[in-house]
């Protein structure tokens, strides 16, 4: 049950990260915790076997709705990796965060360690995206919504495929008095 609850909140999971995330040991035993869901569960084949819920596991757990799969696929992915590595006890997905005038949407706002922080991953995106968001996390920082009711402006985490965006990213940042870690994907990923 905890396999489709982490299902229904996460989306779609890899075999490599139900195995972490249920501590499931070897491959062979999550490929059979994952024959045994069968009923409940669809799954593609990407670099390795990854599942969803299917409407019965949807009704099952409760979920609002159910996984399409769409070229964010990856993306979604990606997410999950972050959610693996920091171990947050709070995490909404694409939740949007508006202060006066100010829309911000990240792809996590999370609780981690001792501090709330935002994440966003870069997988393919157009720089002028990239661009874009870190404007309106300046914005939002600007508003001082957050300072006031936290003491602090959450920094953000963003994780990047391209080795060659870790830079643009940090020089980006520092640019809009932002706090931001840059992450290359392979860093965090299992």
């Amino acid at each position: 049950m905890k396999i489709l609850t982490n299902l229904s909140k996460l989306e779609i999971l890899t075999r490599s990260q139900i195995q972490t995330l249920h501590n499931t040991k070897s491959a062979r035993n999550t490929n059979f915790i994952m024959k045994s869901l069968k009923p409940y569960i669809n799954s593609v084949r990407l670099d390795e076997n990854t599942y969803y819920l299917n409407k019965k596991g949807i009704d099952l757990v409760g979920a609002k709705s159910q996984f399409k799969y769409t070229d964010q696929t990856t993306h979604k992915l990606m997410r999950n990796d972050a959610y693996i590595y920091f171990k947050p006890t709070e995490w909404k997905v694409e939740q949007e965060i508006k202060v006066r005038t100010v829309t911000v949407v990240p792809d996590a706002y999370f609780y981690s360690g001792s501090s709330y922080k935002f994440l966003e991953v870069d997988n393919t995106q157009k720089w002028n995206i990239n661009v874009k968001k870190m404007e309106n996390y300046k914005s939002l920082k600007e508003t001082k919504a957050f300072q006031k009711q936290y003491k602090y402006f959450p920094p953000i985490i963003w994780v990047v495929k391209l080795e060659s965006r870790k830079p643009k990213i940090k020089a980006l940042a520092k640019e809009m008095d932002i706090f931001c870690e840059v992450y290359l994907h392979d860093e965090i990923k299992l």
